[in-house]
């Protein structure tokens, strides 16, 4: 039937969410497959033996690693051998950009490190959650994340799952960001809040160098 015009007609369904739910039995049952738990107990022997005693000077031996769990991994982007990625095949990162010491990515959900951006040392990138609403299943929640390039995000700092901080902005140390941070901004605090235009020497502030 048609709409009249005192309704309001219902939203059209995303059809690619930035945060969804998985499927799950109930509370107590896994919502991986026997699979994907095989594969996340592989990665983390291979992560404990061969991955986190390197020294710095071996990202290109860390990033194979990566690779060979599935990883998209370009160019000369640098991971520190005390870093810990949950998911490998579940990750991107492009040339040169950067994950500290101590860092993790908890990725339930697919993380993306775009170009040049850096991740300083003890930043949680929280892809996953439950539907706390849902008291039978606690169904488990997980989105996307996105660091923009040029991207800095400051230490401890904690991304939660469908996040996008814009090319150039700039995450305050222990910020907890819940939402989107804008391109060439300046954010920080629990939660998370815009506080002024990121300044670059030969660039206008703001999220367009325009005129």
């Amino acid at each position: 039937r048609r709409t009249s015009v005192n309704e309001v007609a219902p939203p059209t369904p995303d059809p690619h969410p930035r945060v969804w739910v998985r499927a799950q039995q109930d509370r107590y049952r896994s919502s991986w497959s026997l699979r994907e738990r095989l594969g996340l107990g592989l990665w983390r022997l291979v992560w404990l033996v061969a991955f986190l005693p390197t020294p710095r000077q071996l990202w290109r031996w860390r990033n194979f690693l990566l690779r060979l769990f599935g990883a998209k991994i370009e160019g000369h982007a640098f991971v520190a051998s005390s870093c810990y990625i949950w998911i490998p095949w579940q990750f991107e990162m492009e040339d040169r950009a950067c994950l500290a010491r101590g860092s993790e990515v908890y990725n339930l959900g697919p993380v993306v490190l775009r170009e040049r951006c850096v991740v300083t040392q003890y930043v949680y990138l929280c892809a996953g959650t439950h539907d706390l609403a849902d008291l039978e299943v606690l169904p488990l929640m997980v989105g996307t994340i996105e660091i923009g390039r040029e991207a800095f995000i400051g230490t401890r700092a904690i991304i939660l799952p469908g996040v996008t901080v814009g090319e150039g902005a700039v995450v305050g140390a222990g910020s907890v960001v819940a939402k989107d941070v804008p391109a060439w901004t300046i954010a920080a605090g629990n939660p998370c809040r815009p506080i002024k235009p990121r300044a670059v020497k030969g660039r206008a502030p703001g999220p367009s160098s325009a005129a």
